[in-house]
């Protein structure tokens, strides 16, 4: 390892150790640089210590000699555990602890603050830890008691109204919801409703990126940093958050509850009792799968117990493809509460010529070369290692360069697949993105690339990419994986080039396909941006709510 550079005053800087929970290494090192500007910077991945024991995770990282132990995350409020975080920093050795956040938030003290405070600490979060399960497990039995009386009879009163008013509820937010796929749902959707007429007012424990807050009123409950574990802490925001939902309800009685559903929420639900207006669910796949196969989110059995009560509390549920559907049928929802309603595109922000010429030539690519492009989360399911692999089988002497645009855990492995086999030269990697700049990235590329791969456990793939919607309102040429609603909405050699999922020699020959003809992307452009206006818009999303709403109330006020 180098040398600590000097400072100002000619002193070594401070030897750091920087743990980068989100995986975001680049943004975490100059957030750090910031504060410790004669700092040297030594970045250790999750890998590198999770599996292992303590001792040795202690052990590995007191060798390494730190005087700061530094941790990156998303959100500073959003992080559950962080006085155990603090105690493993000083554990290491280190005379400071560091929590640094993606928004500027810090916080830091010296070793004996920590070791002082600790005990005292550590108690405390176990016990308001136990009393948010034990509160949790008393009002879920409550709940539970209670959906099932008013199931029967679902005695909504009549819409007071027009337009609905609608409460939205976003609780439980997590690394990388203030981006990507997530961040522009909830936006797409409520654009579209308010310029239909519905009047949306917000209720959420964080800010939502990119809300225009001008327009769309929203109330913030704020979370609280309580939890040894995340399943704790997500417990008691729970708690909170309901507790705030129901004030505003009191005060604002809503035609409509809207709730996105997450993991150990029932606010939706409980509104929904004490005001007798209907629960209509976005529902974008079991939390249970999720915290089974790709965070390890613990107590599934309560989890499990909560998701079944949103689903049987909801007048209607929806969900963004028919590979959910028939997974709330397996599970004995009835079809007549379901409503398949996929994800979609703004055609006013995102189409051809908006200001990919001069994206391109600040990326640096060359006229005559083929530009690929990629955007997404780089996580399980979107197949970005797949992409990698592909990249390092075209051939050397295409004209081709691609463009990465995103970050996450799995941005670090594909850069070593490409590292490895020489072609960082043909790679532009951006990191992560404001979502205002992204139309234009994707306008600069020729092609562009969708490679989700089959989920691990062999489920069928119950995604609706927002990407997708995106690439096609581009009019670019799409490779993309014959995979669940992928599969569905793309035609094979009509709208785009479909390919083996999983399968990087198989994408690799159809981006090299694709770049060898201009007129077939230019033909697969013009029927995507035809059938993505035609059917796949926020303002068909939209539709779709508002008018299974009025048929809803139209069925209940016949009832009576």
């Amino acid at each position: 390892m180098k040398p600590s550079p000097l400072d100002e005053k000619g002193k070594r800087g401070p030897h750091v150790i920087l743990l980068a929970l989100n995986g975001d290494n680049r943004s975490a090192a100059t957030a750090l640089e910031k504060r410790f500007p004669a700092a040297t910077i030594r970045n250790i991945q999750r890998s590198e210590i999770e599996g292992f024991a303590p001792v040795k995770q202690l052990k590995a990282l007191r060798s390494l000699r730190p005087d700061i132990f530094a941790v990156f995350m998303e959100s500073l409020g959003w992080q559950r555990g962080q006085n155990m975080l603090r105690v493993f920093g000083v554990l290491t050795g280190a005379k400071q602890v560091a929590l640094i956040d993606s928004r500027g938030g810090f916080r830091s003290e010296p070793r004996l603050r920590v070791l002082l405070n600790a005990p005292t600490q550590l108690v405390r979060d176990a016990v308001r830890s136990a009393v948010a399960v034990i509160k949790s497990q008393r009002k879920l039995r409550s709940l539970e008691r209670a959906v099932v009386r008013v199931t029967r009879f679902r005695n909504v009163a009549e819409q007071t109204s027009s337009p609905p008013q609608i409460f939205f509820l976003r609780a439980t937010p997590g690394a990388g919801t203030q981006t990507g796929g997530a961040a522009t749902h909830i936006n797409g959707f409520i654009d579209a409703a308010v310029n239909q007429g519905a009047c949306i007012r917000i209720i959420a424990n964080d800010p939502i990126a990119g809300l225009d807050e001008q327009r769309i009123p929203l109330t913030i409950i704020p979370l609280e940093s309580v939890g040894l574990t995340r399943s704790a802490f997500d417990l008691h925001n729970n708690i909170v958050f309901t507790e705030g939902v129901l004030r505003e309800v009191k005060q604002t009685l809503p035609d409509l509850i809207y709730q996105r559903y997450s993991r150990f929420t029932w606010a939706g639900v409980e509104a929904s009792l004490k005001t007798g207006r209907p629960l209509f669910l976005e529902y974008n796949g079991s939390e249970v799968w999720v915290g089974k196969h790709w965070d390890n989110a613990g107590m599934f059995s309560l989890m499990a117990r909560i998701e079944r009560l949103n689903l049987n509390a909801a007048a209607r549920i929806l969900v963004v493809s028919e590979v959910e559907r028939r997974n709330l049928l397996k599970v004995g929802i009835s079809d007549r509460r379901i409503i398949v309603n996929p994800n979609g595109v703004d055609v006013e922000r995102f189409h051809p010529g908006v200001g990919g010429e001069a994206e391109r030539a600040g990326l640096g690519a060359h006229p005559d070369e083929v530009l690929a492009g990629f955007i997404g989360t780089f996580g399980p399911w979107h197949g970005v290692l797949e992409l990698a692999t592909a990249i390092t089988l075209t051939a050397r002497e295409s004209r081709i360069r691609f463009l990465l645009i995103g970050d996450g855990k799995l941005r670090e492995p594909a850069e070593r697949i490409i590292s490895e086999a020489g072609m960082e030269d043909r790679v532009i990697f951006t990191g992560a993105v404001k979502h205002d700049r992204v139309p234009a990235l994707l306008d600069a590329c020729d092609i562009l690339v969708s490679p989700h791969v089959p989920l691990a456990d062999g489920s069928e793939f119950f995604g609706s990419p927002t990407k997708l919607f995106e690439y096609m309102a581009m009019g670019k040429g799409i490779v993309a994986s014959r995979l669940g609603q992928i599969g569905e909405i793309l035609k094979h050699n009509e709208s785009a080039l479909l390919v083996e999922s999983g399968n990087p020699s198989d994408l690799a020959a159809g981006i090299e396909q694709l770049a060898a003809s201009g007129e077939l992307r230019q033909r697969l452009g013009e029927r995507a941006i035809k059938e993505v206006v035609a059917n796949y818009t926020w303002k068909h999303n939209a539709e779709r709510v508002l008018s299974a709403y009025e048929s809803w109330r139209q069925q209940t006020t016949d009832e009576k």
